[in-house]
């Protein structure tokens, strides 16, 4: 489970922070995204081994929040329930000669 005092507080993300973690295989995403005065907090969930940018967008799910303590309470139980949901999977270790040949490394691109 991803504690929720592990993740910087809400004051963060009014700045524009972006916040990312890891659990196992489970990577996860955290930023403040809209227009100005229109906000919301997005939250972003993908599986390992590789950062956001170099993971194939079909990869990657999202989800938007309210941006407010609350809403970033409620990313923070979306992303733990979709992490038990399939603990088993997220906790695998990632064998690299494994996986998708269509998957690049970013020096690859």
């Amino acid at each position: 489970m991803i504690d929720e005092h592990s993740i910087l507080p809400f004051n963060f993300f009014s700045y524009g922070g972006v916040y990312t973690g890891e659990k196992k295989n489970f990577r996860y995403r955290l930023a403040r995204t809209g227009e100005k005065g229109a906000y919301i907090l997005t939250a972003w969930f993908w599986p390992g081994p590789f950062s956001f940018g170099a993971t194939k967008e079909e990869l990657i799910t999202s989800k938007e929040f309210d941006f407010s303590e609350e809403g970033r309470e409620q990313a923070i139980e979306w992303l733990n329930g979709i992490y038990s949901e399939n603990q088993a999977e997220w906790e695998s270790s990632v064998n690299l000669t494994e996986m998708d040949q269509n998957l690049k490394h970013p020096l690859e691109l």
